[in-house]
C-alpha cells in the first residue's frame, strides 16, 4: 500500500480589502470587494483560506489581546440571492464571523494571518469589524489591506 502523504493546494490571493477609510474603536468597516470561491482555477469550491491582514496605524496603542474581526456576508445563497442586512456601525446585521486576528500593543504596523473555514460557502462580501478600543487610521500613508487564499488538502498520487 503506498503511503501519500497530504499536503495543502492553494489557489490565488485574492484582495478583499485595499482601504484608506479608518474604522473607528467597535465599527465595522465598509463593505469589502466579494471572495469568490467557485472561480480558481486550481482550488475551486476550496474548503479552507488563509486570511491576512495588514492593520497600518492606530489613534494610540490597542489593548494587547484584543481582536480585529472578519465578518462576511453571503452572496448567491440561492444561486441567485444574497444574504440581506449589511454590518453597520457596531451592529453585524446578517453578517456571519468568519475568524478574528489578535493585536498586539503596538501603534504600528501589525501584519497577521488567521484560517478560515469555506465549507459551503461560494462567495460573501467582507467586512471587518475593529474589536478594539482604538480607531484604526488606515489613511497614514498605508491602507489597510485583506487578502484571502483558498486551499484545499489532499494527495498527489
Amino acid at each position: 500500500m503506498a503511503d501519500y502523504k497530504p499536503k495543502m493546494f492553494f489557489g490565488t490571493a485574492q484582495t478583499v480589502f485595499d482601504s484608506a477609510v479608518d474604522i473607528a474603536g467597535g465599527n465595522f468597516s465598509g463593505a469589502g470587494t466579494t471572495f469568490d470561491n467557485t472561480t480558481d482555477a486550481s482550488v475551486p469550491y476550496a474548503t479552507s483560506a488563509v486570511a491576512m491582514i495588514e492593520m497600518p496605524d492606530w489613534g494610540a496603542a490597542p489593548v494587547a489581546g484584543t481582536t480585529v474581526e472578519l465578518w462576511g456576508l453571503m452572496v448567491d445563497t440561492d444561486g441567485t440571492d444574497d444574504d440581506t442586512d449589511a454590518p453597520s456601525g457596531s451592529a453585524s446585521g446578517g453578517a456571519r464571523p468568519l475568524g478574528a486576528w489578535v493585536v498586539a500593543a503596538a501603534d504600528a504596523l501589525q501584519r497577521r494571518e488567521i484560517v478560515i473555514d469555506l465549507t459551503g460557502i461560494r462567495k460573501f462580501t467582507p467586512y471587518i469589524r475593529n474589536g478594539t478600543a482604538q480607531n484604526m487610521n488606515n489613511d497614514g500613508g498605508t491602507n489597510m489591506v485583506v487578502k484571502i487564499t483558498p486551499f484545499v488538502v489532499g494527495v498527489t498520487v
